[in-house]
């Protein structure tokens, strides 16, 4: 009890001061020492070539299948089906699906005739017609206890080996590079390479997750180690049950069998549990500290204890990045934990305009089909956390993929139903490094930065200034703006065909060409939503890269049922 007060005073003065020192410090002339951005939010998955994701490479002649791990494979027979198929893994009203699973297993291994064949000839085998209706009716935890508890241990020696030159989108390197840039200064003359410690706290499967990421920053000249907290590890270490973390990772993180998949991994990180101190030594030895994965709620539970209070390993992560000499990075959904401020932790837009948006843990995917949505809610319902992340920015609340997949609706929701004054919403492809201290941030990669100001909220729509900055433009943060704004200078093309669809696509970033083009407002409608971008005397417009440019602009999107 001692322990976690002292921890919540000692990040709470962290966050008043970074609070306090982004308006103190931004006046000042005098340049700090150490790197120029603390913080790193990357908007993509990034998800990386290699040769377990060779979609992602433009080549693939450099695969190996006998030095790297190219396929995952499963078993169709034998005592990893029977564990599957055990009464523990069904409740009662799904057991008549567990029985057709048990029969489509059958299936499959009858048409293919052997035991053990990849994952991806599984998945396209329970797609094909016969066995379709009943993967529809598979939540994605169903799904995903179906693969990892027929799952092949990973074979010894094999690693799944990524290829950062390989990369089809170049943005993806252009981030990494970057941000190894930043951590290469916090060694500053030190005779070393970069340190950077991983951690796959918001991913389902950190085993799997982590390794491409360990050996694409190898390959880059850094010198890489895995931090494998999580969330089962986190409850483990709180109350001392690191021998049963197979068990805790079930429950926490609706995982199956990883520690006959990697024994290695698992040893590790069994070992890791036991010794309180490996965390905060480890981010004592770092440069950088790179979270990745696509869960929010399971990055706040791998480094925040159940009263939202931080364990002594998030203090250390907050004074040293504090102190100008730890930078931390997020990928994806991980980076909304970043946040102070509520948290966004999962939805649609068009379910946050019709029913706004519930402080609460986020439904599950398909949640709809096996009956675990939370009460009051659905599988689109807009979630958040009201008491934030994990407060390393006390400025926004954030959102990832965001243009890309029109997150607009959901994330001003959330800030308007919270009184957020600032909600930032980075796209995919993209990057915002920025300094907590004094405010200054710039954009990195492809895309852009989308910044909302005093989000406002009736029944049924919500409304905020903005700007949207990409790639190459800079500015700094006040406390409820921007300011000194740089917009980018370059030309570019934009591969995607445009759209106007903005619910779920990048229909406002692609209608708001129109600005740059001597237009005033912009009017959309999909389905039963209307989107509206109004431009004044007050906004500026610049294009480049393709896309335009906007500060002090205003949008306005709203449900509008009465009109069909």
């Amino acid at each position: 009890m001692k322990s976690s007060i002292r921890n919540a005073l000692i990040i709470g003065g962290v966050l008043l001061s970074l609070a306090g020192s982004m308006q103190a410090l931004a006046q000042s002339t005098e340049r700090p020492t150490g790197p120029d951005y603390q913080l790193f939010l990357i908007g993509d998955e990034l998800v990386l070539c290699g040769s377990l994701a060779w979609q992602e490479c433009f080549d693939t002649d450099w695969l190996d299948p006998e030095t790297m791990r190219t396929e995952r494979y499963v078993n169709l027979v034998g005592e990893q089906v029977k564990h599957l198929l055990d009464d523990s893994n069904w409740p009662s009203h799904r057991r008549t699906v567990r029985d057709d699973v048990k029969d489509a297993i059958a299936i499959i291994y009858e048409r293919l005739n052997i035991d053990v064949v990849t994952e991806r000839t599984f998945h396209e085998e329970f797609t094909r017609r016969v066995t379709r209706h009943l993967y529809d009716s598979l939540s994605e935890r169903e799904w995903n206890m179906i693969i990892d508890h027929l799952e092949l241990p990973a074979p010894v020696g094999k690693p799944n080996v990524a290829q950062i030159k390989m990369l089809k989108v170049r943005a993806k390197e252009e981030i990494l590079r970057t941000f190894l840039a930043e951590a290469d200064k916090v060694r500053g003359a030190e005779n070393r390479s970069t340190r950077i410690a991983v951690a796959a706290a918001g991913a389902r499967d950190p085993f799997t997750t982590v390794e491409p990421y360990l050996n694409a920053l190898e390959g880059l000249g850094a010198e890489v180690q895995w931090l494998p907290i999580d969330a089962a590890v986190n409850r483990a270490q709180r109350t001392k049950q690191c021998d049963n973390l197979v068990e805790l990772r079930e429950q926490e993180l609706h995982t199956w069998r990883r520690a006959e998949v990697f024994p290695e991994l698992h040893h590790h990180q069994v070992e890791f549990c036991k010794t309180p101190l490996a965390g905060p030594k480890m981010v004592d030895w770092a440069d950088a500290v790179l979270i990745v994965g696509e869960d929010p709620g399971l990055v706040r539970k791998a480094f925040l204890d159940p009263m939202s209070q931080p364990t002594d390993l998030m203090t250390s992560i907050a004074l040293k990045m504090r102190a100008n000499r730890l930078i931390v990075a997020a990928t994806a959904d991980a980076m909304n934990a970043m946040t102070s401020k509520a948290m966004v932790a999962g939805g649609m837009s068009a379910e946050a305009l019709r029913s706004g948006a519930v402080a609460g843990e986020a439904p599950s995917a398909n949640c709809d089909r096996d009956e675990s949505c939370p009460r009051s809610m659905n599988v689109d319902s807009t979630a958040y956390h009201p008491l934030g992340g994990l407060g390393l920015l006390p400025l926004a609340t954030l959102d990832s993929r965001f243009s890309d997949l029109g997150r607009h609706g959901r994330l001003l929701r959330v800030a308007a139903a919270n009184k957020v004054p600032l909600a930032v919403g980075v796209d995919r492809r993209t990057a915002l490094p920025v300094n907590v201290l004094t405010g200054r941030f710039k954009v990195v990669g492809e895309r852009g930065v989308f910044i909302g100001e005093a989000a406002q909220e009736t029944d049924q729509a919500v409304a905020a200034t903005f700007h949207y900055l990409v790639g190459r433009s800079q500015g700094r943060f006040t406390t409820d703006s921007i300011a000194d704004v740089q917009f980018a200078e370059h030309d570019g093309v934009v591969a995607e065909a445009p759209t106007t669809r903005f619910l779920n696509n990048r229909g406002m970033v692609d209608s708001m060409r129109l600005l740059c083009q001597g237009r005033d407002s912009v009017n959309l409608i999909e389905n039963e939503f209307r989107l509206l971008v109004v431009a004044d005397d007050n906004s500026q417009r610049q294009k480049a890269g393709g896309e335009c440019q906007v500060t002090n602009a205003r949008v306005g999107l709203s449900w509008q049922p009465e009109r069909w």
